[in-house]
């Protein structure tokens, strides 16, 4: 293989570690946290309370953070 040829090897390897671990990072963080932000702001708007909607918000958060780990999360 030439230079070039590996160097573009290498390229590839680097981006599919960095694509690998942003989406790591947005499925089974923002995923679940946006989620529960929706769910807060739910629980605010229908008037249930502050601190119903914070708890609304953490456990729509771990269910989610939860389903995320079974279902989303594969490893190669």
């Amino acid at each position: 293989m030439t230079d070039e040829a590996i160097q573009r090897t290498q390229d590839a390897e680097e981006h599919k570690k960095s694509y690998e671990s942003i989406m790591g990072a947005a499925t089974e963080i923002g995923v679940p946290f946006s989620m529960a932000l929706a769910m807060f702001f739910t629980g605010l708007v229908t008037r249930s309370g502050v601190l119903m909607a914070i708890l609304m918000a953490v456990v729509v958060y771990i269910l989610a953070h939860v389903v995320v780990k079974m279902f989303f999360s594969h490893h190669e």
